[in-house]
């Protein structure tokens, strides 16, 4: 059992429990944890240090991909619990921890805690949906990730962890509302990392990655209404062509068939197995999304964003080399929502004056 005294006495004792070898002991502090940060908030820094230092041991110890998942989704729901006057605290903390004990995280380990970031940045959005986007919430939550995981220059970040955030920031906010009500998510302003990241950013890769993966798939997403399924067609195309051949071929491989025939049998167990485990991870996550959502019908504020990406680019502390390629995906986002004519033709003499 664990028992909660003084504040600091309290984040140690739980830091040593949730690291602890025992699973028992573990379990334990994490259904404890819930209660004890509901009623807490003075949260100082080194009390979230210790804190957050025994949880992501107790993620690291968790074994079994369900039982990975039930963590990661019991300690990311922590968000909703902490009161508001400390999330913010508890949020930054984490991702502090997520970046020092980044590179020493082994390959076998790595998908488990790319889940926990997935989990937590959903429920960092559920946390907004719950204050019903308060505009200065959301000011304060896109600081911490500018600040944090998701600032441009900070060396203490490491690449994995920004690309992968990069990669899931759509995903995460579009699970977070149903589509009837995405409308009223204000997301030029929750989108603050990204024009962040493509202002200040000095690698190419990410610069590249922002556009691509965040403001470009937006206009497809919008535009399409439905994914695009291009990719897909591709590949059936290319299994089609591989399965053509000649006889000799298709006699050749008969043979290798047969003789291959009782150590596939042997597999096939083995898969059944797997694809069972992977389907009640998939169930889990299906529940635990509240179902899948028609993320391409998402309604984007694009006439917000295209305001933003102009406002960037004429920032004066953008990024020389980024300038001019925040002004071509600026006008992407003109030609998709043109205002009226003489607005259309302001925003074009401004963007080529500041070029």
């Amino acid at each position: 059992m664990v028992v909660i005294g003084s504040a600091t006495d309290s984040s140690s004792l739980f830091g040593k429990k949730l690291a602890a070898n025992d699973k028992k002991t573990r379990d334990k502090a994490v259904k404890a944890l819930g209660k004890w940060v509901s009623k807490k908030t003075d949260f100082t820094h080194l009390e979230l240090m210790k804190l957050w230092k025994g949880l992501f041991y107790c993620v690291w110890m968790s074994d079994k991909p369900v039982v990975q998942q039930q963590l990661s989704e019991t300690l990311s729901s922590l968000i909703i619990k902490v009161p508001r006057e400390g999330v913010m605290d508890f949020i930054a903390t984490f991702w502090e921890t997520i970046c020092a004990e980044w590179h020493g995280i082994d390959r076998l380990r790595l998908d488990k805690f790319y889940f926990l970031l997935r989990r937590f940045l959903l429920y960092s959005f559920r946390m907004l949906k719950e204050s019903d986007w308060d505009p200065a919430t959301v000011k304060e939550f896109t600081d911490v990730m500018i600040n944090g995981p998701l600032n441009a220059t900070s060396t203490k970040v490491p690449d994995g962890i920004r690309f992968h955030l990069i990669e899931i920031y759509l995903e995460e906010l579009e699970k977070t509302v149903d589509v009837a009500h995405s409308g009223e998510v204000p997301t030029a302003h929750v989108l603050a990392p990204m024009f962040h990241l493509l202002g200040h950013t000095i690698n190419g890769k990410v610069y590249k990655m922002v556009a691509e993966e965040v403001f470009e798939a937006i206009l497809k997403k919008t535009a399409a209404g439905e994914g695009d399924d291009s990719d897909f067609e591709e590949d059936a195309d290319l299994t089609i062509f591989d399965k053509t051949g000649d006889d000799d071929d298709e006699e050749e491989d008969e043979d290798e068939e047969d003789e291959n025939a009782d150590e596939q049998m042997a597999e096939d167990d083995d898969d059944e197995e797997d694809e069972e485990e992977a389907k009640a991870m998939a169930e889990m996550e299906m529940e635990m999304d509240g179902g899948e959502t028609e993320s391409t019908t998402f309604d984007y504020d694009l006439m917000g964003i295209k305001d933003r990406l102009l406002s960037v680019g004429a920032d004066k502390e953008t990024v020389e080399q980024n300038r001019r390629k925040i002004y071509l995906l600026h006008k992407e986002y003109q030609d998709f929502c043109p205002l009226e004519e003489n607005d259309s033709e302001e925003e074009n003499e401004e963007a080529e004056e500041e070029e």
